[in-house]
């Protein structure tokens, strides 16, 4: 059977409401089946029509918001820095000290950078993986894979690190594996359709996602390919990435660049869960934010909405609230900033809305003067040490007091503007500024 015939088969599936007992899609040789407990839920559109308006809600003085403890990490070793993507409250004392260092690179760099053992791990588009010691100030290692060929187009490489190797997949279809400790190229293997997602590995297994949206398991071993699974691939392009998340279960979940959300079991049973849609029928193209597992639950945010589901896939609540950023959950609380740039605390249980202010008014309240034309749009929102930080994208830092009130405690703009991914390591901020140097906050 070709791959315009799995397309063709695919589409009907999943143009249908469920799937019945004899209904598989083929991976290689071997046939998903379905879950037989979750056959009402194989795949839902689950938007419903509410307001759009935000008003302002002042927190009530009895409400009590409960949040994770303060975690100090120690290594960032993948994009999201776990298999849930739960990044909840971060250890960082916002001191307002940064340490400049060497330039990296001297073409740009991928948004996705990693820490392990005080080195930074980064790749350029000129096809560079580079290794940065934060220690000796200084680039330790670089290696690139690619031949002149493919010297004048632009390399978007993601990382992600296990042991003492590096396993980078690229928008050419490209995998490779790296001992960065040996300096030598393990494996290569050439999948020949751009890869489209960020990377998950379990046990020797790596997880991942072409633009056609087909799912590919691949040993990290030795390059071979385990099994692959294709999707429904997106009838338009846009920019969001297929995004890969592991729950407590080791289900996969893959929010495609379609909108849709899948719960696989491609570990032991090799079944579909369940399947949920995220596309409005109004919607041209999809736009969304990487998926959240906190615990029990599943935060999927859209430009338009935000949803919580239970591993289950089923719906526990949704709300229309329009915004580009991801949101933030730690306990009981989701924080998250809409397009009008109000602060919005919601109760993750219940869904509901504990309170909501324009960013600007507070600000004006707090420190009488008007901020709005300066920040900009805020497209970072942090929990660090139950204070929120807001990262604006002209490099503004707002700090926020989260207590019986929400008080805006320091606003300052910076000398660098961000261009990778943020990490957090032994309470300290780093990221890599437009300038191509590694910046570490306090």
């Amino acid at each position: 059977m070709n791959i315009i015939s799995y397309f063709i088969i695919l589409f009907f599936i999943l143009n249908s409401c469920s799937f019945d007992n004899k209904t598989g899609i083929w991976t290689g040789s071997d046939k998903i089946s379905k879950n037989k407990t979750n056959t009402d839920q194989n795949l839902e559109y689950i938007f419903k029509k509410q307001n759009t308006i935000v008003e302002k809600v002042e927190l009530s003085p009895n409400t009590k918001l409960n949040f994770d403890k303060p975690n100090s990490y120690l290594a960032w070793g993948q994009s999201f820095q776990n298999q849930a993507n739960y990044i909840s409250n971060v250890s960082f004392l916002n001191d307002g000290n940064y340490k400049k260092f060497s330039k990296i690179a001297k073409a740009d760099v991928n948004t996705n950078i990693l820490v392990k053992e005080d080195k930074l791990f980064f790749s350029d588009r000129k096809g560079n993986i580079g290794i940065f010691s934060l220690s000796q100030n200084k680039l330790i290692f670089n290696f690139n894979f690619y031949k002149k060929k493919f010297k004048r187009t632009n390399k978007n490489i993601k990382l992600i690190l296990k042991n003492d190797f590096i396993i980078a997949a690229d928008n050419f279809g490209y995998v490779y594996s790296i001992d960065f400790k040996k300096n030598k190229l393990i494996w290569a293997k050439n999948f020949l359709v751009p890869f489209r997602s960020n990377l998950k590995i379990i046990e020797n297994i790596l997880f991942l996602s072409d633009e056609k949206n087909k799912i590919i398991l691949i040993d990290t071993e030795n390059g071979k390919k385990i099994e692959e699974f294709y999707t429904q691939p997106s009838k338009t392009v846009s920019k969001f990435e297929s995004n890969l998340a592991i729950d407590k279960n080791n289900n996969l979940l893959f929010l495609s660049t379609d909108g849709s959300l899948y719960s696989l079991n491609l570990i032991n049973k090799k079944l579909i869960n369940w399947i949920q849609n995220f596309k409005s029928e109004n919607d041209i193209v999809f736009d969304g934010n990487p998926v959240i597992i906190s615990e029990d639950k599943i935060l999927i945010s859209t430009k338009n909405n935000i949803f919580l589901l239970n591993l289950n896939g089923k719906l526990i609540w949704e709300k229309k609230i329009k915004s580009n950023i991801s949101p933030v959950i730690s306990g009981d609380i989701i924080f998250t900033i809409n397009n009008d740039n109000y602060l919005i605390l919601i109760d993750k249980n219940s869904g509901k809305i504990l309170f909501s202010n324009d960013i600007n008014l507070m600000l004006i309240k707090d420190f009488k003067k008007n901020f709005q034309k300066k920040i900009g749009k805020i497209n970072h929102i942090y929990l660090a040490n139950n204070k929120l930080l807001l990262i604006s994208d002209n490099s503004y830092f707002i700090e926020m007091e989260i207590k019986n009130t929400i008080n805006v405690s320091s606003i300052k703009k910076n000398p660098f503007n961000i261009v990778s991914n943020i990490i957090f390591i032994k309470n300290e901020m780093i990221f890599v500024s437009d300038s191509k140097r590694i910046f570490k906050v306090n």
